[in-house]
């Protein structure tokens, strides 16, 4: 089973279809088609579905991708730890950091590793928190600059950067107005305005009401914590967001509040695989440690 074909197999799956696969490896389409061609008679099975669309994975075919990531990804490993032997860092890192964030010191730290491995190729990729986490699992991104809620993760490794509680924003005329408090309980009585499933806060939300039996509904999303105060200012419900922002909040228009028993604490955290990571994720998670650690 040759590695060509299992690389164009993976790259029709990410790409969705073979000519999108053809331009991401630079080769004609019609050599794409005959590597999957020749993975399928080699396994006796068909892979894909094609269609005018694209191309979707068949049951074996879904079989089959795991086992092909893997088989690519220690291909990889095996020339960069010969390349480490000899002083030469090389490969690619692929990082993943949540959207609609500043990426905090993400972007020095990815320069100070460009200066430590210029030969390095960099890919940064922005998502929600719930996609980035299957993203490091499935080995489609190497270290993701994520947050969850404040527990450890037992198939993941990584190095916690900041934790951050949430906080409630109620209107000035709310019947809470003049509480310092709210219990989690009282709180998902109430109308929430939250970001969107998958976003860092509302990861933590589902999974602290999830460990405590609770249950809640939002009544709006957004993913900005200044529009979600506005909603808040306007009666729409509660706002969930960054007790750092709340603390910079309190006006005229919004009162901010604490959560309790429990409280809804996120943990910032940088992830990667505790299996095999390349030379390159080591280097990189040894820079993010020593950073973070001093």
């Amino acid at each position: 089973m040759e590695l060509r074909a299992l690389q164009h197999f993976v790259a029709v799956v990410d790409e969705g279809g073979f000519t999108r696969a053809a331009a991401k490896l630079r080769v004609a389409q019609p050599g794409v088609s005959s590597q999957v061609r020749n993975l399928e008679r080699e396994l006796g099975q068909a892979l894909f579905e094609r269609h005018a669309r694209g191309a979707t994975l068949t049951a074996a075919g879904q079989v089959a991708l795991p086992h092909a990531r893997a088989a690519l990804a220690s291909a990889a490993a095996v020339a960069d730890d010969v390349a480490a032997l000899t002083g030469l860092l090389r490969g690619t890192l692929r990082v993943g950091m949540l959207l609609s964030s500043s990426g905090m010191q993400m972007p020095a730290l990815l320069r100070e590793f460009r200066d430590l491995a210029p030969a390095v190729e960099l890919r940064v990729t922005e998502d929600d928190a719930a996609n980035l986490l299957v993203a490091v699992r499935e080995g489609t991104l190497d270290v993701v600059w994520t947050a969850t809620a404040d527990r450890e993760l037992d198939d993941l490794t990584g190095v916690t950067v900041a934790h951050e509680p949430l906080a409630a924003l109620v209107a000035t005329d709310h019947r809470w107005a003049r509480r310092r408090t709210v219990p989690l309980a009282e709180l998902c009585g109430e109308p929430l305005l939250s970001v969107p499933p998958g976003g860092g806060l509302r990861t933590v939300l589902d999974e602290t009401c999830a460990a405590h039996g609770l249950t809640y509904r939002i009544a709006l999303e957004a993913n900005s914590p200044v529009l979600l105060a506005s909603l808040a200012a306007q009666g729409l419900g509660v706002a969930l967001v960054p007790a750092s922002f709340a603390d910079s909040s309190t006006g005229d228009t919004v009162h901010p509040l604490r959560i309790v028993r429990p409280g809804l604490v996120g943990r910032v955290q940088v992830l990667w695989r505790r299996e095999n990571p390349s030379p390159a994720t080591r280097a990189f998670t040894r820079l993010v440690t020593r950073t973070t650690h001093g």
